[in-house]
């Protein structure tokens, strides 16, 4: 466990990271704590949440950490968790990931509890950008090798797990959004907050564009698969049509019986493979006609 205090002019924060249940038992905090929050700050896969008491407010949010490689199917296996226990004049924050940000805001300086709160959610949201720019960018990716390249080398099992990402990335979001229209903030911060409810209106309309995206492809993939198994059926059927004809012939011919006068033509052979190259040239012109070939 890693326990940092940072004290600004009107308020102090403290910010505890990686600590475990017996951790929290033992510390010695100058704050009063219902239990019931700690066990949801502890909670690793916590959804984002907000309640408040008569002495606090407790806050859950999630910051994205998954890798883009990362073939996730649970909100935990894309973001981490921060709790926040918010006060009048203190702040406690609690995760066990380690977060960049939450180490340069230490060295920042700021005049109120709500303005260090409201900055923490920003960077918080702001882990979701780069994320969602990269499902997007792999979603042009896979159409252009749907459409430009037949879908040759597409994986149906990545485009299965960029849709579970951006599913899951979506249902955060949108419950952080709840979460955001409960905040009550000064005059001063109306605008700040509101510049992150955009920010995350945003991210969320990214959330939905890679999602149908994602169908979008996968629908795709199936219509180009079912073209080319249809005409693989195209061209065994016109094979067939070809064939058919002559293999019965063939087969007509190839009986051994003794009353079959053509067997003794001089120039039977000839014949027979005469009406063979007709019949072909026949189905061929139909074909034609038919637009078929």
């Amino acid at each position: 466990m890693k326990k940092t205090i940072t004290q600004f002019s009107n308020f102090h924060w403290i910010d505890v990271e990686n600590p475990t249940e017996g951790d929290l038992k033992t510390l010695d905090l100058p704050l009063d704590i219902n239990e019931n929050f700690l066990e949801d700050a502890l909670e690793s896969g916590h959804l984002p949440k907000f309640e408040h008491s008569d002495k606090l407010v407790f806050i859950i949010l999630r910051a994205y950490t998954a890798t883009p490689d990362e073939r996730a199917i649970e909100v935990g296996q894309i973001s981490n968790k921060i709790a926040f226990f918010v006060y009048e004049n203190a702040l406690l924050t609690i995760h066990r990931a380690s977060f960049d940000f939450i180490s340069e805001h230490f060295k920042k300086a700021f005049d109120s509890v709500e303005e260090l709160v409201l900055s923490l959610v920003n960077e918080i949201l702001l882990t979701f950008e780069s994320p969602l720019k990269i499902q997007i960018d792999k979603m042009d990716e896979l159409e252009r090798q749907i459409f430009l390249k037949n879908g040759r080398n597409i994986s149906i099992e990545n485009l299965y797990y960029e849709k579970a990402k951006a599913r899951l990335t979506k249902k955060v979001l949108l419950i952080t959004q709840n979460i955001l229209n409960q905040f009550k903030v000064l005059d001063k911060s109306v605008s700040d907050l509101q510049d992150i409810k955009d920010t995350m209106l945003d991210f969320i309309l990214k959330s939905d564009e890679i999602i149908d995206d994602s169908n979008a492809l996968l629908n795709s993939h199936i219509s180009f698969t079912s073209q080319k198994n249809n005409d693989v059926m195209r061209l065994l059927t016109v094979f067939s049509a070809f064939f058919l004809p002559l293999t019965f012939i063939v087969g007509v011919y190839g009986m051994n019986f003794d009353n079959m006068p053509e067997l003794r033509w001089r120039y039977g052979y000839f014949i027979i493979l005469a009406v063979m190259v007709v019949v072909s040239i026949i189905i061929y012109i139909w074909f034609k006609r038919k637009k078929i070939m």
